[in-house]
C-alpha cells in the first residue's frame, strides 16, 4: 500500500509519502492507525503549525485567492511605498510545514518581485518583513526601507488581518542619527498574550565590550495595542550566575521563541539563552540561563568523526517552561562522545530536560528522559529506517514529551521524519522523504523552524 503525503517542505524540495510501518499521531499526539484519509483537510486543522523563516513563496494575483484549500486565510495591506500586498497561507499538519505565498505590485531594482519574509510566530500571529524601495534616481543608488508586517489568522468571529508595523528607528555605534533598522530572525520575538490579547513584539542586540556593554544589551519593544512607538530600553544588565559566561554578540543569539504569553527567549543553540518577562513592562529584566552542561566536547572531532550537526534544540514545554532536547554521542562501553569503533559509530542516548521559567527565583534543569539508540531502534515500526545519529529535534507544541526528529541517509539520498514520545518510549509515526546530496539545505535546522496556532 502506498500513501501520499503533502509536499512538507516551503521550498517543494523533498517529495513525502506516510511509512507503511509507522503510526500517524492525531493533533494531540496520540496515535492512531494508518488510513486512507488525507493527512490534512480544513474539516480536521491541526492544533499547531510549523514555518519555516525565510523567503515566502510567490504567486500571482489570481492564483493567491486558492493557493491554500481555503481561501479564507487571505489578507492583505499597503507597504509605505503606496504598493499592495496580499497574502495567503496553505495549513498543513507537521511534520509537514504550512506555506505563507504571497503577491506584491512592489519590485526590485531589477524588476523583480520584492521579497517576503517570515521572522517569527506565535499563537495565532506570524511577523514578515519586506526590503522596499524608497526612492531613485540617475546619480544615487536604489533607497531601500525596511517593512515589518503581522499577520494574524482568522477564526469564527474575525477575518484574518495583515497590519504595518511603525518602522524600526535605533542609533548605532559611529551614527549621529536613528536609521531604521529589519527585524531578523536571529534577534526578534513576537508573542500574543492570552487568546485576543496584546501583541508584543521585541527585539534583542547583545553588546560587545568594546562597545561599553559587556554583560548588557538594548531591547526594543513594540506593543501596537497601546503604542504607535517602539520603545528602546538601552543598556538593560544581563543578570547571570557568578562564573557564567554571558552570551556575546558573536556568539549569538540563533533564534527566539516564545514560552506561554509571558516570556521571550532568545537562544544561542548550543550553551544558553536570554529571557525576559514581557508581562512586566514597568522594570523590564534580562536573565542569562546556561543550558545543561555536555558530558563531551561538543566540537571535537576528527578526521573521520566529525561533530553531530543540528543535534540540540529548545522550544516551549507549557506555559511558563522550556523543554531541551539534546541527541548526544555515545561510546558501546557506555561512555560519552564519539567513538570509530563500528559498534559506537552511530549509537547515541536523546536526553530532555525541563526549566521552569523565572526572572528572580533560583532555576534548576531537572533531567526528563533519556532513551538510548538501543531502545529506540527496537521499537515496533522501526524496520527499515536506517540506524543513524538523530537530528534536528522538534519538540511539539501540544505535548513537550512528544518530539519529531529527522534521520538521514545521505548515501540513499532519503531522509526519515520521526514522531517520538520520548517519555512512554514509543515511536508514534514515520515519514519519508527524498533529499539532495550531503550539503543540501536542509529546511529542518532547528534555528529556522517556528511554531504557530494558525487556524
Amino acid at each position: 500500500m502506498k500513501l501520499h503525503r503533502r509536499i512538507i517542505d516551503g521550498l517543494r524540495l523533498f517529495k513525502c509519502r506516510r511509512s507503511t510501518h509507522g503510526l500517524v499521531p492525531t493533533s494531540s499526539g496520540i496515535p492512531r492507525g494508518l488510513s486512507n484519509s488525507p493527512a490534512f483537510t480544513i474539516k480536521d486543522p491541526p492544533s499547531w503549525a510549523l514555518l519555516t523563516t525565510g523567503p515566502c513563496r510567490w504567486k500571482d494575483d489570481d492564483s493567491l485567492l486558492v493557493a491554500g484549500s481555503n481561501s479564507s486565510t487571505t489578507a492583505e495591506t499597503h507597504t509605505s511605498t503606496g504598493h499592495r500586498l496580499r497574502v495567503s497561507f496553505d495549513l498543513a499538519a507537521p511534520p509537514a510545514r504550512s506555506l505563507f505565498y504571497y503577491n506584491c505590485t512592489e519590485t526590485t531594482s531589477d524588476g523583480k518581485p520584492a521579497g517576503l519574509n517570515i521572522v517569527a510566530a506565535h499563537g495565532d500571529s506570524v511577523l514578515l518583513w519586506m526590503a522596499c524601495r524608497r526612492s531613485e534616481s540617475a546619480s544615487s543608488s536604489t533607497s531601500y526601507v525596511f517593512d515589518n508586517f503581522v499577520y494574524r489568522s482568522g477564526c469564527d468571529t474575525r477575518r484574518p488581518s495583515l497590519t504595518r508595523l511603525p518602522d524600526l528607528k535605533v542609533f548605532r555605534r559611529y551614527e549621529s542619527e536613528r536609521s531604521i533598522r529589519p527585524l531578523t530572525s536571529e534577534d526578534t520575538g513576537i508573542m500574543r498574550r492570552g487568546g485576543d490579547g496584546e501583541l508584543v513584539v521585541a527585539r534583542i542586540d547583545v553588546l560587545s565590550e568594546h562597545c561599553g556593554g559587556k554583560g548588557m544589551a538594548n531591547l526594543c519593544v513594540l506593543r501596537p495595542g497601546s503604542s504607535s512607538q517602539w520603545e528602546d530600553k538601552r543598556l538593560l544588565p544581563i543578570l547571570h550566575e557568578e562564573g557564567d559566561e554571558v552570551m556575546g554578540p558573536l556568539t549569538g543569539p540563533n533564534m527566539a521563541i516564545s514560552v506561554g504569553d509571558r516570556f521571550l527567549c532568545w537562544v544561542e543553540g548550543h550553551s544558553s539563552f536570554i529571557v525576559c518577562d514581557m508581562a512586566d513592562d514597568a522594570s523590564t529584566k534580562l536573565r542569562h540561563v546556561a543550558l545543561p552542561g555536555f558530558p563531551y566536547d561538543p566540537h571535537y572531532y576528527t578526521n573521520d568523526l566529525h561533530p553531530l550537526e543540528d543535534a540540540h534544540n529548545i522550544g516551549a514545554a507549557g506555559t511558563s517552561a522550556v523543554r531541551f532536547v539534546a541527541v548526544e554521542p555515545r561510546c558501546c562501553c557506555g561512555g560519552f562522545g564519539r567513538c570509530s569503533c563500528p559498534r559506537s559509530r552511530h549509537a547515541f542516548t536523546v536526553t530532555t530536560w525541563t526549566l521552569t521559567l523565572t526572572m528572580d527565583e533560583p532555576i534548576k534543569w531537572v533531567k526528563d528522559t533519556v532513551l538510548d539508540c538501543e531502545e529506540l531502534w527496537a521499537l515496533p515500526g522501526y524496520e527499515g529506517i536506517p540506524r543513524l545519529h538523530l537530528k534536528c529535534p522538534v519538540v511539539c507544541l501540544d505535548n513537550p514529551d512528544v518530539i519529531w526528529f529527522r534521520v538521514v541517509s545521505y548515501e540513499d539520498e532519503k531522509a526519515w521524519m520521526i514522531q517520538v514520545d520520548t517519555r512512554r518510549k514509543a515511536l508514534l509515526a514515520a515519514v519519508i522523504q527524498t533529499i539532495g546530496p550531503f550539503g543540501s539545505y536542509n529546511p529542518y535546522n532547528p534555528y529556522f523552524l517556528r511554531q504557530a496556532k494558525l487556524r
